[in-house]
């Protein structure tokens, strides 16, 4: 029953992942695209209502893993905060500038910018933290110790702005797989491709060189997941099926394939979480006393069991509302603001 829990939790946040993620990213990628419209036009599916996956992943944890809910929520409740933060700044200006005529929107696109960087970073900067081996439990260790030292390391640090690359790189790649741009050919035909390559390159090149300075960092802060994950098969899969997915993103462009693209990106988000846990498991967190593991932390069989069966009758409900909200935003109406040249 963990272990089935376990995986739930892993495919929760590969969606998180790869939705909240391009939809963090964009709000990144704003800085560098002239015309605002087409952001709002591309994450207008699922802002938001993404969020459902790490509410989900929250929830299960607080039930299922009440040990691991415990320790998180105590010893890196100043991370969460500024994730929290993060969030609720980043709707609120979202919205308000669209509907506070009274105002200047500049105000509210810079929230919704600054606010886009701040949860991916401090999401990674807590993520690292379960895994660095530093978690500090001793109520008596000082403020510092217990709260601030945790995650306030190299490793940590490196994995936040990794995290904020790859989440740039995913709103860079729906943006483009979005928005197409048609183009006159030679012989009168119309060709379709797909824009923005340049960033979507350079955010590639930028995620790839921060994912070498997280194994950089871990080896220097002598990191016990780093060993743990180079010496599992599934860790090494997974750090070679995400490297040769590099190749597959130029290719995309080439074919005009937006499809092609976002499964790469599908696969890659996948694979970098899939490393993660193959470096955790069977621990879900580390700390100085020693490591939290998947039987440790988890509940009572029979809550485990009556909490699959919540979560399988409640996708019932939440995967066909996200898929009429995406065929909803996707109509031809929603694409007015397309540009064809």
């Amino acid at each position: 029953m963990a272990e089935v829990l376990l995986l739930v939790m892993y495919i929760a946040a590969v969606l998180y992942t790869v939705f909240a993620g391009a939809d963090f990213g964009a709000g990144v990628v704003e800085w560098f695209v002239p015309k605002r419209e087409r952001i709002d036009v591309a994450i207008a599916p699922v802002w938001e209502a993404n969020h459902i996956w790490l509410i989900l992943i929250v929830v299960l944890a607080f039930v299922g893993f009440p040990r691991l809910y415990g320790l998180i929520s105590t010893a890196l409740h100043l991370p969460l905060l500024m994730v929290l933060l993060g969030i609720v700044v980043r709707g609120t200006s979202f919205t308000f500038r669209h509907y506070d005529p009274a105002r200047s929107s500049s105000m509210y696109t810079l929230a919704f910018r600054l606010s886009s960087l701040l949860t991916p970073l401090y999401l990674g900067v807590s993520m690292a933290a379960l895994a660095n081996g530093r978690l500090n439990v001793d109520p008596s260790a000082g403020f510092y110790a217990s709260f601030i030292a945790p995650w306030n390391t190299a490793f940590c640090w490196a994995t936040g702005v990794f995290t904020c690359a790859l989440f740039t790189f995913e709103g860079a790649v729906l943006l483009a797989a979005e928005h197409r741009v048609a183009r006159s050919t030679s012989d009168g035909a119309t060709a379709t491709a797909l824009p923005y390559r340049s960033v979507v390159r350079t955010t590639h090149l930028l995620t790839i060189a921060t994912g070498a300075l997280v194994l950089a960092a871990a080896a220097v802060d002598a990191t016990p997941w780093l060993p743990a994950m180079l010496s599992s098969p599934w860790g090494l899969a997974s750090l070679a099926v995400a490297t040769l997915c590099i190749a597959f993103v130029p290719r995309a462009f080439e074919r005009k394939r937006p499809w092609l693209l976002r499964l790469v990106l599908g696969v890659q988000a996948a694979c970098i979480l899939g490393g993660y846990t193959a470096g955790q498991y069977p621990a879900l967190a580390r700390s100085r006393s020693g490591s939290l593991t998947l039987h440790e932390a988890a509940a009572p069989e029979a809550t485990l069991r009556t909490l699959l069966w919540a979560v399988a009758i409640g996708l019932l409900f939440i995967l066909p509302g996200i898929a009429t909200l995406i065929a909803v935003y996707k109509r031809k109406p929603s694409r007015e603001n397309v540009d064809r040249a």
